[in-house]
């Protein structure tokens, strides 16, 4: 009997990497949707609200008069009541969520207080439509769910982008590094922070492979149809997503192949896509821009103090806002464990340092922009708001520019080094994508372990197992195991990839 020879399979095609993708990164956000507890995320109550109440035709809500700065919104009791329910456990590691007290009759309707008045409707009706028909912690738990499908479809598709590009092996690594576990967390909870890293890095791939990369007029369609889509998505998140929009377009602009462009700006279809997106845009702009009060009812931290104070007290916090990247759970009194931020650290950090290096004056002037606006912009703004507002800025805010940025440097790299460098560094990549599954599972665990049991001086990890003290729905085990299963299977088809053909 002979020997037969070992077949190559060809590569992977873009609806298959696709529906990897998203099963890998839905796994992983899922978990996060179901093991951290209700309204344990930041400010997940008053989003949640405008999502119950958005899914109930109540789109906008009158400026409240009993609680300045927020909107009046009818919504059931279980949502009104769900911040409330909180404070024995919120920001303070010792104390897990057993103490919460039930609420009694969860299903009224009656007024919540929401301070999301600033965002458009977009995003809760997105995420909040499952409370049509489910209610209470049920309700809560599908809005995560659906949140996180539509996150994880987005960075799929922004893989998909990337590896259709004619080098595409240290891009998508990039990506991979950028999936923090915060950026997981606030995927898969209600917080429109999530969209906004997701729809950053998905509108940059989609530009980039639209300016860069050859293509049919059907793929051409496809690819401006995502763009448009996107591009909508994203700015109806946060108002600083604008500039987020502008940074990946000027980005994409300056890294394009100009005859690519060229055919690219001749055909009608795009000027149409230009059309919607601008005028989208204009339209989301004039609503951010309307007056509306920015004073709560309490006394904000630092409220009162001058633009040069806030502006200061923020540019000393750039480095430590960067932990807010890598993860910062609960109401950010979370920190990533040291394992964690070592990994993202160095990762990160070395996928910086050498795209930067060898990618080349163009890949240079890309990524000039995006880092000043992560250095500046926090400072400009909490500035901006110091008086009324106190300080507000966190590292998560600026998560889509150092997205953005890290995947700016692995198309350097791509660029620099070329498909000759790929062999030699192979084993480099394998332990780089076996150090992003222990330290997504590494993070994780300790999230867990926070609220199952709490964070005591005398506590130990046996008390997982011998004294639990809260369980999320189904068990603290199942959502561990899912998403060890989901690193392990994520790290080995970064691994084996494959450039992707169309």
């Amino acid at each position: 009997m002979t020997d037969q020879p070992r077949r190559r399979t060809g590569p992977r095609g873009p609806w298959t990497t696709f529906w990897l993708a998203f099963g890998v990164l839905f796994l992983m956000m899922g978990s996060y949707s179901l093991a951290t507890p209700q309204g344990a995320s930041p400010d997940e109550p008053a989003h949640a609200m405008r999502a119950y109440a958005a899914a109930h035709g109540q789109l906008f809500g009158p400026e409240s008069r009993a609680v300045p700065g927020t909107l009046d919104l009818r919504v059931s009791e279980y949502f009104a009541q769900l911040e409330k329910h909180m404070p024995c456990f919120k920001r303070d590691v010792t104390h897990t969520p057993a103490c919460v007290t039930p609420i009694a009759d969860e299903d009224a309707v009656t007024t919540g207080h929401s301070s999301t008045g600033i965002s458009t409707p977009v995003f809760y009706l997105a995420v909040g439509w499952p409370t049509a028909v489910l209610d209470g912690a049920k309700g809560l738990y599908a809005m995560r769910l659906v949140g996180a499908a539509l996150c994880a479809a987005l960075l799929a598709l922004a893989f998909v982008a990337l590896r259709s590009l004619p080098r595409a092996r240290w891009a998508t690594l990039a990506l991979a590094v950028g999936v923090t576990p915060m950026t997981l967390f606030l995927s898969g909870t209600v917080n429109p922070n999530g969209l906004e890293v997701a729809a950053t890095a998905a509108a940059f791939a989609l530009l980039l492979a639209t300016f860069a990369t050859e293509s049919s007029r059907r793929i051409l369609a496809w690819r401006l149809a995502g763009v448009v889509v996107v591009s909508i998505l994203l700015v109806n998140t946060r108002s600083i997503a604008l500039l987020w929009l502008l940074l990946a377009l000027v980005a994409a602009l300056i890294l394009s192949d100009r005859a690519v462009l060229r055919t690219v700006f001749r055909w009608w279809a795009t000027w149409v896509g230009v059309g919607i997106v601008v005028a989208v845009t204009l339209a989301v702009a004039v609503f951010y821009l309307r007056p509306r009060p920015l004073t709560p009812a309490y006394q904000p931290i630092g409220a009162g103090s001058s633009w040069g104070q806030g502006f200061s007290w923020t540019i000393d916090q750039t480095s430590s806002f960067m932990t807010g990247w890598i993860a910062q759970f609960g109401w950010l009194e979370i920190p990533a464990p040291a394992i964690a931020i070592l990994i993202w650290a160095t990762l990160g950090g070395g996928l910086l340092l050498t795209g930067l290096v060898y990618g080349g004056r163009r890949v240079g002037f890309a990524a000039l922009p995006v880092a000043l606006a992560i250095v500046f912009v926090p400072p400009f703004s909490q500035a901006a708001v110091i008086g009324d507002a106190g300080y507000i800025w966190q590292g998560r805010y600026t998560l889509a520019p150092a997205v953005l940025l890290v995947v700016l440097a692995g198309i350097g790299l791509d660029r620099g080094l070329g498909a000759r460098f790929d062999l030699p560094l192979r084993p480099l990549v394998r332990v780089g994508v076996v150090l992003l599954g222990i330290g997504h599972v590494a993070a994780f665990v300790w999230m867990v372990r926070r609220y199952v049991t709490g964070l005591t001086p005398t506590g130990t990890w046996l008390d997982l197992l011998r004294h639990p003290l809260w369980q999320p729905p189904g068990g603290w085990v199942a959502p561990v195991l899912v998403l060890t299963a989901a690193s392990v299977a994520g790290a080995w088809l970064l691994a084996s990839r494959e450039p992707v053909r169309e």
